[in-house]
């Protein structure tokens, strides 16, 4: 990981302008202007990256470079205007990352500095096997590979390389064609044999290149060739080149088979997300109607109050008569009449109330007046004891197909929301306005509205305006449901002057059947 760059450059403009394009990368850059600044900056503190120039007022920065322990440890990129091919060699064989030629786009120099910080801060260590006889080349290139962030491993026989092959895994080859016991191209042919080694990238280094060994070495699974003694930039060009078309190749396939997966198994995996989705939406279901007993039974205490209290009278009324031996045949007669009447319509209550909550699975001819006029009966005693003025505005009306009491569990549950959030903000005058025009259904209160951070999330499962262990969340999101899945049609809301209004439109007749 780079953290840490000392920027060694005698030029003030240009030493500032890399520590300010540095500094953009979370860096800690700090800065030399001489080679005496340099050397006491390094036995103070420790660097992970130095950029050096080579020419400095009081000595040469090459110097530094042979002084610095490890270069696997302290990497070292040049920026000089300065060209020479042997010193340059060189100095890739001390390890440095890269020989960069200041040029009159400095900027772009900087870019190509950045683009290796890049590379080694986010870069894995990637594994290369070198298979070479010669301890000296296989130093030689450890250390050039190793400051670069790779992994080097070396083997200096066919034997021995088969055997690291087994045990680890590689993202590279790096294979001599002379070894002491097989030849580099049967060797070759055997790595290529096995499937788990088919994709790893060869460059095959030799001393020799004739256009027929090159071709013969090619055409037997390498990838690439480099003849001995090799250039170092381009040598490691070649590396890095091949380590990212493996990296790419590598995700290229596992995206394929991820691809090739879905598209032999979309079927099943569609089916199974339906599937889904169905499970989830019978259990919101499920918990909304639990959510809805509540409502049930407080609805239904409504209605049967003014009976009961009709009935604890008359009961009453026999009680004293009997007490002060005066009930009549004609009073008795007359108060099990009005008891009957009044035990009647409880059970008239109670028929009304278990039709709407039987399920119905078939679609049936009806309209929107029918559907609003029975949720509205089944709601007339709680709206009437909150003084909620309601008003039903018929325009004309059009027969709809579809499931009536599932779109009076709709009107009922915004009603319902209408009625809370006239309460809840204690509303003077509250009322409720329904409009029916053919298919389409408003209705809407004077409550003020729905905050806007709010609106885009009514429709979504669990969300509530209400105060906690008042709403389940689950009224609007069934609604939904209810009226686009199951209805074919379409719910929105919207806020008008006076209060939040909720529109819902369904299909004419025509295009249902």
């Amino acid at each position: 990981m780079i953290k840490k760059v000392l920027v060694i450059e005698d030029s003030k403009i240009i030493n500032n302008i890399i520590k300010k394009e540095l500094s953009k990368q979370n860096l800690k850059v700090e800065q030399a202007f001489t080679l005496k600044e340099a050397i006491e900056a390094l036995s103070k503190h420790t660097f992970h990256l130095i950029i050096l120039d080579l020419h400095l007022p009081d000595g040469e920065g090459s110097e530094l470079i042979a002084n610095i322990q490890s270069l696997t440890k302290t990497k070292v990129v040049v920026l000089t205007s300065f060209e020479h091919d042997e010193l340059r060699e060189e100095l890739f064989n001390y390890g440095i990352l890269d020989y960069i030629i200041k040029d009159k786009n400095l900027l772009y120099s900087i870019n190509e500095i950045v683009k290796i910080i890049h590379s080694l801060t986010v870069h894995t260590q990637d594994h290369i096997l070198v298979i070479d006889d010669s301890k000296f080349i296989c130093k030689q290139i450890k250390t050039i590979l190793e400051p670069r962030n790779y992994k080097v491993d070396t083997a200096y026989n066919a034997k021995s390389a088969l055997e690291k092959l087994k045990k680890n895994s590689f993202q590279l080859i790096i294979l001599d064609m002379e070894l002491p016991d097989m030849h580099g191209l049967k060797l070759l042919e055997l790595i290529r044999k096995e499937k788990s080694y088919i994709d790893i990238p060869i460059i095959v280094l030799s001393g020799t290149a004739t256009p027929d060994i090159v071709r013969n070495v090619l055409k037997n699974g390498a990838n690439d060739y480099i003849k001995k003694p090799f250039v170092f930039e381009e040598f490691i060009l070649k590396i890095d080149l091949w380590i990212d078309y493996f990296e790419k190749d590598r995700q290229l396939k596992k995206k394929t088979q991820e691809l090739e997966f879905i598209n032999t198994n979309l079927e099943k995996l569609v089916e199974e997300e339906i599937q889904k989705n169905r499970e989830k939406e019978k259990f919101l279901l499920l918990h909304s109607r639990h959510a809805q007993m509540g409502e049930l039974i407080s609805m239904i205490a409504h209605q049967w109050r003014q009976p009961l209290n009709a009935i604890n009278t008359a009961v009453g009324v026999i009680d004293f008569k009997i007490k002060r031996n005066s009930l009549d045949e004609e009073t008795t007669s007359r108060i099990i009449h009005d008891i009957q009447h009044y035990v009647n319509h409880l059970s008239s209550t109670i028929d009304d109330f278990r039709e709407f909550f039987k399920p119905k699975k078939e679609k049936q001819l009806t309209n929107l007046e029918i559907i609003s006029t029975k949720a509205l009966f089944l709601l007339k005693h709680s709206l009437q004891d909150k003084h909620i003025e309601v008003t039903l505005h018929v325009k004309e009306v059009e027969e709809i197909y579809s499931y009536e009491n599932e779109l009076i569990q709709v009107i009922i549950n915004l009603l319902k929301n209408a009625q809370d959030a006239l309460i809840e903000k204690n509303i003077k005058n509250p009322k409720i306005i329904i409009d029916i025009k053919k298919t389409s259904l408003s209705i809407c209160d004077n409550a003020g509205g729905i905050p806007k951070e709010f609106q885009e999330k009514i429709f979504d499962p669990y969300f509530s305006t209400k105060e906690e262990k008042q709403g389940t969340g689950l009224g609007l999101y069934i609604c939904k449901i209810i009226v686009e899945k199951h209805c074919n049609g379409t719910i929105k809301q919207k806020n008008t002057k006076n209060g939040a209004c909720f529109s819902i439109t369904l299909p004419e007749l025509y295009k249902e059947i």
